[in-house]
């Protein structure tokens, strides 16, 4: 069984959401889903609507999500990844990491794992930015 892990903060979501976790769904068999926690989602500079129990609950609903869980409230993003053990990480295509350093971390942690971009989707309302000014300008 291929194991595929997904990642992200997931406050706002939208059809760009889904084309990402059905994209990695198909990577593999089973797709385990990383909600950021509040504390790492506020060290990025997110401002949340939801907090993590809700993100996870939406999350778990979606039809892709084989598992989903919140991620660690500390500064090693590894803890995480070192217990799920996937054999693929998939990355949206506007997340900012560097895949081979992904790799190499995965690596000192005896995994051998692969990492996948997901392609863009195209459709429009594609980024909680966007829905977010959308609300914004509407009120």
């Amino acid at each position: 069984m291929i194991r595929v892990m997904a990642t992200g903060v997931f406050d706002i979501v939208h059809l760009g959401h889904l084309h990402y976790l059905q994209e990695s769904k198909s990577f593999g068999d089973y797709l385990m889903v990383v909600v950021a926690s509040d504390y790492t989602a506020a060290k990025h500079g997110k401002r949340l609507i939801f907090n993590e129990n809700e993100r996870l609950e939406l999350i778990r609903a979606l039809k892709p999500v084989d598992y989903a869980v919140v991620g660690h409230s500390s500064d090693n993003i590894f803890k995480t990844v070192e217990e799920l053990k996937p054999d693929i990480i998939t990355l949206g295509y506007d997340q900012n990491f560097d895949e081979n350093y992904i790799v190499n971390e995965c690596k000192k942690l005896g995994l051998n794992v692969t990492v996948k971009r997901t392609s863009k989707y195209d459709g429009i309302n594609n980024s909680s930015s966007i829905i977010r000014k959308k609300i914004l300008e509407t009120l």
